[in-house]
């Protein structure tokens, strides 16, 4: 692997690794954090828009996509991701999967997708002025 290719990617590597790590901790909870019941669906949502960037920043240079959109190929990847983060989380004690958690997973993919997409083109016209 290049060494461009491996820091466009390494970021995103990083995250996956964190997110599997936090899921394997047995019988965490927000509230058990003090945080009210449905703040855990903001963390997924921010940790899967975090996510779906990351994938973004580093699929925007690749050349394999053979003409599919790369916001097609992020949303598609990372809502496997969090469909496989789910159902792990089945095997873990007093974790659960819960469809839920997963729409927040969605709903995080979609925005962090977006500010990609945004941050990228934005990026992308000023080095086309330059």
């Amino acid at each position: 692997m290049q060494r461009n290719t491996l820091m466009q990617w390494l970021p995103f590597i990083v995250w996956v690794v964190l997110v599997f790590a936090v899921s394997s901790i047995p019988h965490l909870s927000v509230p058990a954090l003090g945080m009210p019941h449905w703040s855990d669906k903001i963390a997924h949502c921010t940790e899967y828009a975090v996510l779906a960037f990351l994938f973004y920043r580093g699929e925007r240079g690749e050349r394999w996509r053979m003409g599919v959109p790369a916001w097609l190929l992020v949303i598609v990847a990372t809502l496997a991701i969090a469909s496989v983060d789910e159902f792990h989380q089945r095997f873990i004690p007093g974790r659960d999967s819960d469809i839920l958690d997963w729409t927040a997973d969605a709903t995080g993919i979609f925005i962090g997708t977006l500010i990609g997409m945004w941050r990228f083109r934005t990026f992308s016209r000023r080095a086309e002025k330059t």
